[in-house]
């Protein structure tokens, strides 16, 4: 299995399990809301977490994930911690124009 059959496969159950976690939430009665946050919500924060961690700055404040490599070493936050709160901030509302941190390949379009 190549690594772009994986990564879809990984995030196209990642995305039906978020869908259906907002789904539970905004239409599900109160004892299903309550069984997914006590399930779900520490999974899901430990999942943002993890992001955040692989996101840390190193010691000159710069991202060692979104900016790998020296040609990359511009100053700037990271911009999955920026596409991340911004999601959370909007609340659902329009979708951020990031590019992804690793996706990102001089002459392609932003995702």
């Amino acid at each position: 299995m190549t690594n772009g059959v994986l990564e879809k496969i990984l995030r196209d159950e990642w995305t039906r399990d978020l869908k259906q976690l907002v789904t539970v939430a905004a239409d599900g009665d109160d004892a299903s809301v309550l069984s997914i946050a006590r399930r779900d919500m520490p999974r899901l924060v430990a999942a943002l977490m993890a992001l955040v961690e692989q996101h840390k700055p190193d010691a000159d404040g710069r991202c060692r994930e979104c900016r790998r490599g020296w040609w990359k070493r511009l100053p700037g936050p990271c911009r999955m911690l920026l596409a991340v709160r911004l999601a959370w901030t909007l609340n659902g509302g329009p979708k951020p124009k990031t590019r992804a941190c690793s996706a990102w390949r001089p002459g392609r379009a932003s995702r």
